[in-house]
């Protein structure tokens, strides 16, 4: 039977040989200078419910017949792409592959072209069009021959030493670290392929398809080494897996491969290993390990409640409300003033300025989530600003047996860069900040006018922080006089502080001021007590302004 064998090889190396002299199909033109040079692998599927067993090993008159022996190699591959496989519509692949035992990952970088009729010249013609002919650094042309088809694949290989991930083992990295690596590693042929940048914006949002575990078998065929693979990837319905098995082999010319192609088809055949139709391995890992799409959100948030309307001036109406909730999250509310959308909020208040005094306003929020799911309208508030000109000014009636706190941001008035920035860790879910450049002025200032009983002298605290790790400050003054320094918490640490001194506020009406003395900083709340108790927390129930 071998000779048998040994001789039809033989009829079929001179077979080949008389296609190659008559121009048959499957021979390439005389290519020219800037087309590359392929070799051949043969590729084809055996039946893994007959050659593998249940653990998805060889089973041993497979193993026998290749001399491979009983052990295998091990891998683990996964592939990038993005989500909608941008890379793979045009032709290309980004593969990582790890061997158990090596220490470095493999990446490879593939462009595929199709092979019409044999003709594995225009293919290669194709290529070099594209810019990957002969010279393109790195690159190896190989026909992949399967079953029924041939495909040009030009391929650009790295081994790479991956941060936290070398060393024996199989460890695939991560998605940053994937993306990182593909970007760095990436030829500018891929990077560039379309249009400047094209590839790379690709590889830094791809998404991970795998991993996917293989093992490797290695034998003979005919003076070939021959792999046998063993893919265990995810079944069609992707709920449990299913083994592809995979043998190949390379050779240097188009004759050898064809003789030895023959030779491996009728032996599968004739052991009834082989499949009989291509199984596109990589094709089926782009469609069964791509991203499920997430479940559209269509729920929507709750209604606001606890909604509050106080005119803090003639010309302003401060907002307050009670969290919405959601099945993901709230992330914003939409402000009505009578009916009519005038801007939105990531915090629970917003302060309505520019409004006419004497007047009336009535308002409503909706909560929204990130999918843009709104709730019905909260129920309506009203609220109707102080006269101008001098009179209906609104007072906080600060009591000095008590201590008396005021949200920063429901000033009188205000002059200069003042802010108001939001802040869920505020009170009131915002604070009022001095942007940078404003500088120390007098005329950059937060007003609060004060209706005092109980006269006497007070601290005042400001619940502060400053911009980064070192402190800043404010200037405190109350009427016309000096300014008193209030020296605030550094970043990230919000804290009560107060000016060295107390400050005299006899019973009746007076003016407080917050003033600009250093860039940055953000106040939150105010507290007026006699005592020198330093307040806690966010401390306690913020005064509502009243007309005097």
């Amino acid at each position: 039977m071998f000779q048998a064998y040994k001789l039809s090889k033989v009829i079929m190396a001179s077979t080949a040989a008389a296609l190659l002299l008559t121009g048959g199909i499957l021979s390439p033109q005389q290519a020219s200078a800037a087309n590359g040079t392929p070799n051949y692998e043969v590729k084809f599927n055996l039946n893994p419910s007959i050659v593998v067993d249940s653990s998805h090993n060889l089973i041993s008159s497979v193993r026998s017949q290749f001399s491979t022996g009983s052990s295998s190699k091990s891998y683990r591959v996964q592939y990038m792409d993005t989500a909608t496989g941008a890379m793979d519509a045009q032709g290309w692949s980004d593969r990582i592959r790890k061997k158990s035992s090596d220490s470095t990952h493999q990446l490879q970088f593939k462009k595929r072209y199709p092979i019409t009729n044999g003709d594995i010249t225009g293919a290669l013609t194709t290529a070099a069009n594209d810019g990957l002919n002969s010279s393109a650094s790195g690159f190896e042309f190989q026909v992949d021959w399967t079953l029924s088809k041939q495909t040009l694949s030009v391929q650009y290989e790295k081994d790479v030493t991956v941060s936290g991930y070398s060393g024996s083992g199989l460890n695939a990295p991560n998605l940053a670290t994937s993306r990182s690596i593909s970007v760095s590693n990436a030829p500018s042929q891929l990077k560039n392929w379309s249009s400047s940048g094209w590839g790379t914006t690709q590889l830094n949002n791809s998404v991970i398809y795998g991993p996917i575990d293989f093992k490797r078998y290695e034998g003979t065929f005919d003076d070939f080494d021959l792999d046998i693979e063993v893919w265990t990837i995810l079944n069609a319905a992707k709920t449990g897996t299913e083994d592809i098995v995979e043998a190949s082999f390379k050779a240097d010319t188009l004759s050898e491969a064809t003789t030895a192609r023959t030779a491996l088809m009728n032996l599968l055949n004739s052991k009834g290993w082989l499949v009989q139709s291509d199984v596109l391995k990589t094709s089926l890992i782009m469609e069964r390990y791509a991203p499920t799409a997430p479940t559209p959100d269509t729920t929507v948030p709750s209604v606001a409640t606890g909604l509050t309307a106080t005119a803090t001036s003639s010309t302003q109406v401060q907002l307050n409300w009670t969290a919405a909730t959601d099945n993901v999250a709230v992330t914003s509310y939409d402000v009505y003033r009578n009916g009519t959308k005038i801007g939105s909020s990531s915090t629970l208040a917003y302060s309505d300025s520019g409004l006419t005094a004497s007047t009336a306003y009535s308002y409503t929020v909706i909560a929204k989530d990130a999918a843009g799911n709104a709730s019905i309208a909260s129920s309506a508030v009203s609220a109707t600003t102080s006269a101008g000109g001098g009179t209906g000014t609104l007072y906080y009636n600060v009591n000095g047996s008590n201590v008396s706190y005021i949200e920063a941001e429901t000033y009188t008035a205000k002059t200069g860069t003042f802010t108001q920035t939001s802040c869920t860790a505020c009170s009131g879910s915002s604070n009022m900040q001095t942007p940078n450049g404003s500088g120390d002025s007098d005329t950059n200032y937060l007003k609060y006018d004060l209706e005092v009983t109980n006269g006497g002298s007070f601290y005042i605290y400001l619940l502060s922080q400053g911009p980064d790790g070192s402190s800043d400050s404010f200037n405190v003054a109350v009427d016309s006089g000096s300014n008193y320094q209030v020296t605030t918490g550094s970043a990230g640490s919000w804290a009560w502080k107060k000016p060295s001194s107390s400050i005299s506020l006899s019973t009746g009406t007076h003016t407080l001021y917050i003033k600009v003395r250093e860039d940055g900083a953000q106040v939150d709340k105010i507290a007026l007590s006699k005592t020198s108790s330093t307040p806690s927390g966010l401390g306690g129930t913020a005064l509502v302004p009243s007309t005097h």
